[in-house]
């Protein structure tokens, strides 16, 4: 008898809620990083109606030479998905793997490179970006250390 109430129980157990977007709202800002030629910015918009919206662009000898818009949103199937439209590409979808107090993974095993796209907080000023994967077999990845953009910029 007390196994069929056990079951009983766990059948009727509501799965877990979906992570809030508002999680990731430490995402919220405009990112940047400087390099020896040029730098890389990302901007992200606060989480609002459920969605964060975001864009990137990579200058290089003070030319654009990448761009990207970015979306987090719910998926048709109701869990946030880290959507990228790089510029000259076509728009890549990365469901939600896991997300913490201050990290998110996205991973979309099935998409050329990359697989996984990740942030992590490091503190109030800085951010990691990592993409990682795999090319001809081979892992790959790449960091991109961000810091909080000085004001008015």
């Amino acid at each position: 008898m007390l196994a069929i109430l056990f079951a009983s129980a766990l059948a009727t157990t509501p799965p877990a809620p979906e992570p809030d977007i508002t999680r990731l709202s430490w995402m919220t800002g405009c990112w940047m990083q400087v390099r020896a030629n040029g730098r890389v910015d990302e901007q992200w918009m606060a989480p609002g109606g459920g969605v964060m919206l975001g864009m990137s662009r990579t200058l290089k000898d003070g030319k654009v030479r990448e761009f990207e818009f970015l979306r987090i949103s719910p998926g048709a199937d109701g869990k946030l998905a880290f959507i990228a439209k790089p510029s000259g590409q076509a728009e890549a979808t990365f469901p939600l793997k896991a997300v913490t107090e201050d990290t998110v993974v996205f991973e979309n095993p099935t998409h050329d490179f990359p697989q996984r796209i990740l942030y992590k907080r490091v503190d109030a000023r800085t951010i990691i970006g990592r993409i990682e994967g795999q090319i001809g077999g081979q892992a790959r990845s790449m960091d991109y250390p961000y810091t909080r953009c000085p004001a008015g910029n």
